[in-house]
């Protein structure tokens, strides 16, 4: 028996409706941005987590990556801001001016495994929601801190007089070695160094060998001072306009790679050490005051700009 009339609107209804869900399920492609080059050694890391993400959310969520070349990596955060991009690959201390407690994470001591279950990553987050327009994902090289990278010996642990290339975030701690921060772009460090205009850099033990520096560096002093922190944010909007099930994919994706990360760092630190130790650079160990001091440094800078959710966050980064 044929069904009556009066339920045939209901079923084109229904249809229609089931017609919407799955298109508005259909995959979603995120453009990224990163501040290094892809052929960088630090992009490495947000490489392998869009692959996964890639393979791991095929139909739901996609994500195509461009480099400085495309987004100059100093407008990157911005462009985030505005939605001109979907998701940033950078430094946090790059958006220092709009969020001036932001790069917290660069001087974490805990695994962000643990800063999930204390609330730290939630802190954060919120931080970024109300003041970046982001949803913060994670940040990738943690545990991967920097170094001062000479060509020239220091006495006892003291840099008075080093011309050293820096970033805001040691400034304040190579000044407080007697050195001299000088600001340059990483490809304008090789002709210094060549020239003589600086006698060393900070920077982490990643990716020396391919700027060329190591031809003209003779010592890395450690032990390694402040996460060289990269954050990997989304357009808020973007992510609000996300299926449930499209977030969800991306929430895992990034909490099985946080479990990786150790084991991603480990192999990429073997590397990067016997590279160095080819090229002659001699480590040098100042102890363990030195990376306190420079990090206590950083957070009382960091405190300065904003007291009351550094003094509430700081305790969830340390061990």
């Amino acid at each position: 028996m044929k069904p009556p009339v009066k339920l045939m609107p209901c079923a084109a209804a229904l249809a229609a409706a089931l017609f919407c869900s799955s298109a508005g399920a259909a995959e979603v492609k995120l453009k990224a941005a990163s501040f290094l080059p892809q052929s960088s050694i630090v992009t490495k890391p947000f490489l392998r987590f869009v692959d996964e993400v890639n393979k791991s959310c095929a139909g739901k969520v996609s994500i195509s990556v461009v480099g400085p070349e495309a987004v100059p990596s100093l407008e990157q955060w911005n462009a985030l801001k505005s939605g001109v991009i979907d998701m940033h690959y950078g430094p946090p201390n790059y958006f220092r001016g709009v969020v001036p407690a932001g790069d917290v994470v660069s001087v974490a001591r805990n695994e962000l495994t643990e800063q999930r279950k204390n609330g730290a990553w939630a802190a954060i987050n919120e931080l970024y929601n109300r003041q970046l327009n982001a949803w913060y994902l994670t940040y990738m090289l943690n545990g991967e801190r920097f170094y001062i990278y000479t060509n020239k010996p220091a006495k006892d642990g003291h840099f008075d007089g080093f011309r050293l290339r820096s970033v805001p975030i040691y400034d304040g701690f190579f000044k407080s070695l007697g050195a001299q921060p000088l600001r340059m772009a990483p490809p304008e460090v090789y002709t210094a160094l060549e020239r003589g205009a600086v006698d060393g850099y900070g920077w982490p033990l990643w990716g020396v060998h391919d700027f060329g520096w190591d031809k003209y560096t003779k010592y890395r002093y450690g032990p390694g001072f402040i996460n060289a922190a990269v954050v990997i944010i989304v357009n808020l909007d973007k992510w609000k306009s996300l299926a449930d099930d499209q977030r969800a994919c991306l929430t895992q994706v990034t909490e099985r790679v946080e479990t990786q990360w150790p084991a991603w760092k480990k192999e990429i630190d073997t590397e990067q050490e016997a590279l160095q130790k080819k090229a002659g650079i001699q480590y040098v160990d100042l102890g363990p005051q030195f990376p306190r001091k420079a990090e206590d440094v950083y957070w009382s800078e960091l405190e300065k700009g904003d007291p009351a959710f550094v003094q509430k966050v700081r305790p969830l980064l340390t061990k």
